[in-house]
């Protein structure tokens, strides 16, 4: 009976989770001991994602202004305009737009590389006509 008037001391004195005098730590919660009875779970703190790396996106740049200079200005100019919105969209922390930013100059600069070939392949076969009949003179 004595039991049930004096229930036992579960949760202990506030004495013994508080943080003694002279104590560089507390009792509970630091060291991997457990948090006292009532007292709020305590969780790692969450990782900061100011500096985590962002996915590498490729962003084409030196190939969209290299076809422009040297295959086609007007579709290296839509290559060079999607590339340079790759980083600016990633640090913003749109992904999503920098990858259809990338694959949109990757695309412009295929085309660019593409004509660019096809004029150099007529200026070849037209080079090459106009000497083989100069020749007959």
């Amino acid at each position: 009976m004595s039991s049930m008037q004096n229930p036992p001391q579960d949760w202990g004195d506030a004495t013994d989770w508080q943080k003694q005098p002279g104590q560089s730590q507390p009792p509970y919660g630091g060291g991997g001991q457990q948090s006292p009875p009532g007292a709020p779970a305590q969780y790692p703190q969450a990782q900061s994602w100011q500096g985590a790396a962002a996915p590498a996106i490729q962003t084409y740049l030196v190939p969209a202004i290299l076809v422009t200079l040297f295959c086609f200005l007007p579709t290296g100019i839509a290559a060079i305009v999607y590339a340079s919105q790759v980083n600016s969209k990633r640090s913003i922390g749109d992904y999503d737009g920098a990858m259809r930013a990338s694959k949109q100059a990757r695309m412009w600069t295929i085309i660019s590389l593409a004509v660019g070939l096809v004029f150099l392949v007529i200026i070849i076969i037209a080079t090459a006509a106009s000497s083989g009949s100069s020749s007959g003179y």
